[in-house]
């Protein structure tokens, strides 16, 4: 009961301090909040600790009111709906809903993804410190495993990645099934990483050769961005000579933090972020500095321990997608391909960290055992139970191929 009840201490509503509750506000107002105060030593504690805490399988309620469910069903439809959230008995009476995902779309009748935007409604409320919550709903990914696991090879590489928990979810009282948190990339998170989370962020799926205007800029309109640093980092990707690549794209990006990503993604197999399809990831321009790749929305099955890592072909869709066309450049320039291929070598050997990898996944395992399920939830318990194996012999066999392809 600690741990509900430390939440509920977090959960700050700031619409009875200011007066009118549900008054609306700029949602994107940072006024510091009141914390619980339960750091050591008083220490204020890491914004979402409680809320990724892995060893909790938490419990999500979302209500919202019949006449606006078609609205939130619509796929067409972006703009959020007024919802009721409930974490682990902590209640949010007014928070801005709506569904997500490209090929995971699922309508309200099946499982859908949601992501829930506590501000969006009362101007600075957040839950344990956040102002966002993403709800994966892991339809492509049984073992609501792949995110857990590869961000943890993207933290032992030294580069941000995502929290994740798990959950159960229940929508207008019925059972959804078991989901996948994972943190959002807000401002918030981009100032805890980089400083500063003011700088424009992009967002795939997108890819150079299609043009600076078919880019995905958050908040351009609201508040007026512009794609100049976009337009300038693709000047030097499209047009500069080989010879001259690795230096000017230095100028723009952060081009170690780029090749470690991409090794990153190889070495772990992600196979639906930057390098083989250009698809789930950020470019994010850090203020008064360069681009840098950011990792998003790992969430397919990709135990696939075979697949060699300098392979920037092998397309496990068996699709028409051209891989990302940076890495496709990086690879044709020799000191740049070396640069990757030390890259692979030292995220294989130091990051793609065996026992931490499959103590995640034990971890993981008590969790989703740690209270009794029915309904959905049971359903998918007996799913992530089948693929434990199928994720343990991944780690293992991939690690054993990669010793060997590499000579580790």
């Amino acid at each position: 009961m600690l741990h509900r009840s430390r939440l509920i201490l977090a959960l700050i509503v700031t619409a009875t301090a200011c007066g009118a509750g549900g008054a609306t506000g700029d949602p994107d107002a940072t006024d510091p909040l009141p914390s619980d105060g339960g750091g050591v030593d008083g220490a204020t504690p890491p914004t979402g600790t409680q809320v990724f805490d892995p060893d909790v399988l938490h419990t999500i309620e979302l209500t919202v009111a019949p006449g606006l469910l078609d609205q939130l069903d619509d796929n067409q439809n972006q703009a959020r709906v007024r919802a009721t959230l409930i974490f682990d008995g902590a209640t949010v009476a007014e928070v801005g809903l709506r569904k997500k995902g490209a090929t995971s779309l699922r309508p309200l009748a099946d499982k859908p993804g949601f992501t829930v935007k506590l501000n969006d409604v009362v101007m600075g409320q957040q839950l344990d410190g956040l102002k966002k919550l993403t709800l994966d709903n892991a339809v492509q990914d049984p073992s609501l495993l792949v995110g857990h696991v590869s961000y943890e090879v993207y933290r032992r590489a030294g580069l941000p990645a995502p929290r994740t928990a798990h959950a159960t979810l229940r929508f207008n009282g019925v059972d959804k099934g078991l989901y996948v948190l994972e943190e959002s990339t807000t401002a918030d998170y981009l100032a805890e990483h980089f400083g500063d989370g003011s700088g424009n962020l992009y967002e795939g799926p997108w890819d150079f050769p299609l043009g600076v205007a078919r880019a995905d800029l958050k908040d351009e309109v609201s508040e007026n961005r512009t794609r100049d640093d976009l337009s300038a980092l693709t000047a030097i990707v499209t047009e500069t000579p080989d010879a001259q690549l690795a230096a000017q794209l230095a100028t723009q990006l952060d081009l170690d933090g780029f090749l470690d990503n991409f090794a990153v993604e190889m070495v772990a197999v992600l196979w639906d972020n930057y390098a083989y399809v250009a698809w789930n990831y950020y470019l994010y321009h850090v203020p008064g500095g360069r681009f840098v790749m950011l990792t998003h929305g790992v969430n397919w099955p990709y135990w696939h321990a075979e697949m060699d890592p300098f392979d920037l072909e092998a397309d496990p869709w068996g699709g028409d997608q051209p891989p990302g066309f940076l890495c496709s450049r990086i690879l044709a320039v020799p000191a740049l391909e070396a640069r990757f291929r030390a890259a692979v070598t030292r995220v294989a050997r130091d990051a793609f960290d065996v026992p931490a990898l499959l103590a995640r996944i034990d971890r993981a395992e008590a969790t989703m055992h740690s209270r009794a399920l029915t309904g959905a939830s049971a359903t998918d318990l007996a799913a992530f139970d089948e693929q434990l194996d199928l994720a343990r012999d991944f780690v293992r066999d991939r690690k054993a191929y990669l010793t060997t392809r590499l000579g580790l």
